[in-house]
């Protein structure tokens, strides 16, 4: 019976089911594709043969062998089912180990195990130490399905229906289920409990009976990276969780910083201590918090942990920690766990605790069983394909002589197989590729995945290689069913050639510009960088020459007798500061005159009447007598502040030095 599509049977949680929605449910002991009902577990299941899509048989010619065998089959499913044979792989170990091949009528008259133990090979039927009661072969599934069975348990439900659930849920990380018991308890061999059917039954209906009084927790721990992230469950429902996070390694370079310093080579850097810290730090917040969940870890059914390589040292590495976790019931997550967090633990858990519905659709698993093949039987076909490829050629070349290559039944091998030329052109091999199509194999053959060679072939050169095949037999094979796109002639690769030259030539030559506008850019920011150099000293050897000018103007100006004798030649190119001094020179200079034109006319009054004794020194008397005057050119001090020097009052600063070189020169 079918089931029905996953879609129209989404997932539930284990928790939403009913209290009697197991009862009367059986435990199966292999996948549901495997075995079709739990009282044949064991059982192996054949497909049925898929019709061939041409009929090689009726071409003439074509043969189905075996090389390790030495036999000889009718069609290509024979075949097939030979490879897949334990006669096959007896052989092929026995031509690895140098021994002589048995014959299919000797294989069955003699005793399995006494001709494995004579002929000094391994068996091919798997180990001989498992249990009779234990799972069934799941030599019908694909690897990805193989891991999932071991990681999940089946049951067949009273409505017929086949549902899963992850076996963490149920079992403990040692125990082993055991079908097709009915005592109910648990047995243990060596070191592995063993629990039998009816105790696996009644634990999972128990499961859908539990009450939500939080008398019956489970928590999911999580730590790697730096992330920690823990929950606490009741049912669908969380209780309490907490995440923490620190930087404890290194971006890009991976391992913790502990993990680094352990291999002898220990860093002093910033970074490391912060490293180192907040290695320690989280350590101590998730003992803390560990410590603190101690009644929740009382009333906990199990423990879901994930915590990788040296992150369970953050768990266990404290006393207080590791007895509160020892007495846990702890299981590993048998799904992918992505960085930690408390979206994690909540998508973890969901997945954990959900039922599934699994599809019982035979037809569905037929590409599994067809594609599960030993590595010995995966390297044997592939010889045989290379042995055999001659073969497969002129089989191939006489559809060349049909009077219509495009219409009715090819006589290749099959529309669905990997032919030589799909291995040459997926191999990257342009050399073998070329002479597989001179020899006549067909490009239009497409693979069990609906690929053709060309499809396949990754490099650029044998992709090319179909193209000049195409553009030499345009007419010899239906290209567009090839999947080839176009021709490629020797005109269009000297185009193609001449282009991508001129191409490079233009690349050349803009990186040679490119490189000489650097230099040229580089040449201008030196120079700009000497001038303003250049013109800083200048400046700065004009701020000094027009400072000491100055101060030798003003010296000339209040000394107009010693002007001549100590002038200084003037610079020609003179600054704003220079200028602006010899302005202020000539205004003393002119003043300096027009106060000595003045004396000599208030000398040249005086003489008159004070006789000669009196006209060398007017000044004196005429300062004697009136006070309100200046003592150098008499004008008038009304409305002045006088400049006074010794028992003298002047107008002016030029006044002032004017008098005192008059009185020295007497």
């Amino acid at each position: 019976m079918a089931a029905a599509s996953p879609e129209s049977r989404p997932p539930r949680s284990l928790f939403d089911l009913p209290a009697d929605f197991f009862d009367s449910s059986s435990l199966l002991g292999s996948h549901p594709s495997s075995a079709p009902s739990a009282a044949e577990p064991s059982e192996s299941i054949r497909p049925a043969a898929a019709p061939p899509l041409s009929q090689p048989s009726e071409a003439p010619g074509l043969r189905w062998t075996c090389n390790t065998c030495a036999s000889e089959f009718e069609s290509l499913q024979e075949q097939r089912e030979h490879f897949k044979s334990d006669l096959h792989r007896l052989n092929v170990k026995l031509s690895i180990a140098g021994k002589t091949i048995i014959k299919e009528d000797d294989l069955d008259k003699a005793d399995p195990d006494s001709l494995f133990d004579d002929l000094e090979v391994s068996s091919v039927s798997g180990s001989e130490d498992e249990l009779e009661n234990g799972p069934a072969s799941d030599r019908g599934l694909s690897a990805k399905d193989k891991g999932e069975f071991r990681k999940k348990l089946y049951f067949r439900c009273h409505s017929g229906d086949t549902v899963s659930i992850w076996r963490c849920i149920l079992l403990k990380e040692h125990e082993e289920p055991v079908f097709n018991s009915k005592s109910g308890q648990t047995e243990s061999h060596g070191s592995t409990p063993f629990v039998q059917e009816d105790e696996m039954l009644n634990r999972v209906k128990n499961l859908t009976s539990e009450p939500r009084d939080a008398s019956r927790l489970r928590i999911i721990l999580l730590t790697s990276g730096g992330h920690f992230a823990g929950c606490v469950f009741d049912g669908n429902s969380v209780i309490a969780h907490k995440t923490f996070h620190r930087y404890v390694v290194r971006a890009k370079a991976g391992k913790r910083q502990s993990g680094k310093d352990a291999t002898g080579k220990v860093a002093h850097s910033a970074g490391s201590s912060l490293r180192r810290y907040n290695e320690a730090a989280l350590k101590k917040e998730i003992q803390e918090l560990i410590a603190s969940w101690k009644s929740y870890f009382d009333l906990c059914v199990c423990v879901f942990m994930y915590a990788p390589s040296k992150n369970r040292q953050m768990l266990f590495d404290g006393d207080k920690t590791q007895s509160v976790l020892q007495a846990c019931d702890i299981r590993p997550i048998p799904l992918t766990v992505h960085r930690p967090t408390l979206k994690e633990a909540k998508r973890l858990y969901t997945n954990l605790t959900q039922l599934c519905y699994e599809m019982e659709c035979l037809s569905t698993d037929e590409p599994h069983v067809e594609d599960v093949t030993s590595f010995e039987q995966s390297k044997e076909a592939k010889q045989k394909k290379i042995m055999d490829s001659e073969e497969s050629i002129s089989v191939s070349s006489l559809s060349l002589d049909l009077p219509n290559k495009h219409e009715g039944t090819s006589i290749h091998p099959s529309n669905n197989e990997t032919t030589p030329l799909h291995e040459a052109a997926k191999s990257g091999n342009a050399q073998q590729t070329l002479e597989l199509l001179e020899q006549g194999l067909d490009p239009c053959i497409k693979d069990a995945r609906g690929k053709t060679p060309y499809l396949l072939a990754s490099d650029k050169e044998v992709r090319n290689t179909f193209r000049r095949f195409m553009a030499l037999n345009l007419d010899k094979w239906d290209w567009h069913a090839a999947d080839v796109p176009s021709a490629l002639t020797k005109e269009m690769e000297e185009s193609q050639a001449a282009k991508q030259a001129e191409k490079d030539a233009k690349k050349k030559a803009r990186a040679k510009e490119l490189k000489k506008l650097k230099k040229a850019r580089e040449k201008e920011k030196e120079k700009e960088k000497e001038k303003a150099q250049a013109s800083q000293s200048q400046r700065t050897q004009s701020n000094v020459r027009g400072t000491s000018a100055g101060q030798m103007a003003n010296a000339t100006a209040s000394m107009p007798g010693l002007k001549q004798k100590h002038q200084l030649p003037q610079p020609t190119a003179l600054s704003k500061e220079e200028e602006r001094q010899r302005k202020l020179a000539e205004e003393r200079e002119k003043r300096a005159a027009a106060a000595e034109r003045r004396f000599a006319a208030l000398a040249a009054q005086s003489s008159s009447t004070s006789g000669t004794a009196a006209a060398e020194h007017p000044p004196q008397r005429a300062a004697a007598a009136d006070d309100t005057s200046c003592s150098c050119c008499f004008s008038s001090l009304v409305g002045k502040v006088p400049f006074h020097r010794y028992n003298y009052k002047y107008c002016s600063t030029t006044c002032m030095h004017l008098h005192s070189e008059m009185l020295e020169d007497d």
